[in-house]
């Protein structure tokens, strides 16, 4: 019998990511939320259910996931907890994890499973593969076996903890991150700092450093907002941050330069790895310098561009580069002269047999016959070896199967006529049917 998951606030950004994740491991998947035009729209788009009554879609759910807003989660808790029947298990993604863990235990029946988790990610990911993934097992057994599977076989790294020992953990990882890079784009605003102004002047850490304070600022502020006052070990973190911030402050401003060193050294001394850290960075500003290389160096050529977040399609040739935009013309067969104008933040560039696969879709394929002779003499002609070639001949080239072979009357003894099936793509069909009867005209083939 198929699971049923109920994911409650599932047309929210987390919720929606998993209601795709679970109905596409073959779950039945029922979101609740209040906003029933936004619901019924996921709904469609997913093809799931949805309900606007939280009661009613819980009651008969194998699994039931609190995915709302951290402000409203304990009450979301206090309303479906004791619905869930005993045998199926309730879960909640929330960013803290003590108090709902408690109110979880506290108001459901015996006989539910309860397990805290928190995904440490967005939703704007393309998936769990490599993503962490933490649990904070409440009671039972048997789900929480199911879970971790489920995680396996989407590659998360699993971590399983104690919800205080996360929530004190997370009053670094997410709060003191959030606060310090919050902190550093209101500076910039006080400032009236011209930001796109600065981009010229940049180093790559410069970059790599406004980039992550764009995607947290850019992110839902009410959400920050909770993560920050709802961790219960974020006041201490908050002090001994702005402590640390004034120490620093107070030996520049005394241009006591023996401080500003000790300080720099003492907490360079104190973090795990900082070979490592130069390592990964390095990775990431090569990263995006070699990007920006491959896009100039391909001008004139084809590219398949995907949005990161909208998953849209871009197929063109690429007419000029700049660090934020590229630039792409219409691709040879298609009459549209349509620009299309793109910021290279929001792409990812396509490998070239995606390219292949989404031209196949969009244009559809068709399929041409070739019969070709060949001087067969003492069998020198390999017809297997000759499609695996002419495969790889044109990128267009989809496929190449051999018909049939006929060495009969109707040809002379010494020769072997071979029918190639080729399926192509639907674009410049006779620019590439030509390339293929030369092909076939170099290796010493006739058509017939």
């Amino acid at each position: 019998m198929t699971l049923k998951i109920t994911i409650i606030g599932g047309y929210g950004g987390m919720g929606e990511f998993f209601a795709k994740i679970f109905r596409d491991y073959g779950l039945r998947v029922c979101i609740t939320g209040k906003n029933e035009s936004i619901g019924k729209k996921v709904a469609r788009k997913l093809d799931i259910t949805y309900m606007s009554d939280n009661t009613k879609a819980v009651i008969d759910a194998d699994i039931v996931m609190i995915s709302v807003p951290i402000n409203v989660t304990l009450d979301v808790i206090r309303e479906v907890a004791p619905l869930v029947r005993p045998g199926a298990l309730l879960m909640d993604v929330t960013s803290v994890k003590e108090k709902p863990c408690i109110e979880m235990e506290k108001y459901a029946k015996k006989g539910v499973e309860i397990i805290g988790t928190h995904p440490v990610f967005s939703h704007r990911v393309f998936g769990m593969d490599g993503q962490v993934f933490v649990l904070t097992p409440v009671r039972g057994e048997k789900w929480l076996k199911w879970l971790n599977t489920f995680l396996e076989k989407h590659r998360a790294r699993i971590i399983e903890t104690t919800t205080k020992e996360h929530d004190r953990v997370m009053a670094v990882v997410q709060c003191l991150t959030h606060f310090a890079y919050i902190s550093v784009g209101k500076t910039l605003a006080d400032l009236d700092f011209d930001i796109k102004k600065s981009r010229e002047l940049s180093s790559p850490v410069y970059e790599l450093m406004l980039d992550m304070i764009g995607r947290i600022i850019g992110q839902n502020p009410g959400l920050y907002a909770s993560i920050q006052m709802e961790n219960p070990s974020v006041g201490e973190i908050h002090r001994v941050f702005l402590e640390a911030a004034s120490e620093l402050r107070d030996a520049v401003s005394d241009r006591d330069h023996e401080k500003f060193v000790n300080i720099m050294t003492h907490a360079a001394r104190h973090f795990d790895d900082v070979e490592m850290a130069m390592g990964r960075s390095d990775k990431a500003i090569s990263s995006l310098v070699s990007e920006l290389e491959y896009l100039k160096n391909s001008i004139g050529k084809e590219i398949c561009l995907e949005h990161n977040y909208s998953g849209n399609v871009h197929v063109g040739v690429i007419e000029s580069v700049t660090p934020e935009v590229v630039v792409l013309g219409s691709i040879k067969g298609i009459k549209s002269r349509e620009i299309q104008k793109l910021k290279l933040s929001n792409l990812r560039i396509l490998e070239d047999k995606e390219r292949i696969k989404y031209k196949a879709g969009k244009f559809g394929t068709v399929r041409r016959d070739f019969s070709v002779v060949f001087n067969s003499a003492g069998n020198s002609i390999d017809e297997e070896f000759i499609s695996g070639i002419l495969k790889g001949h044109d990128e267009n080239i989809i496929s190449v199967e051999i018909k049939d072979v006929y060495t009969g009357p109707q040809i002379a003894k010494t020769e072997k006529s071979v029918c190639f099936g080729v399926e192509l793509i639907d674009l410049n069909l006779r620019e590439i049917e030509k390339k293929i009867i030369e092909f076939f005209k170099k290796i010493g083939g006739r058509l017939r």
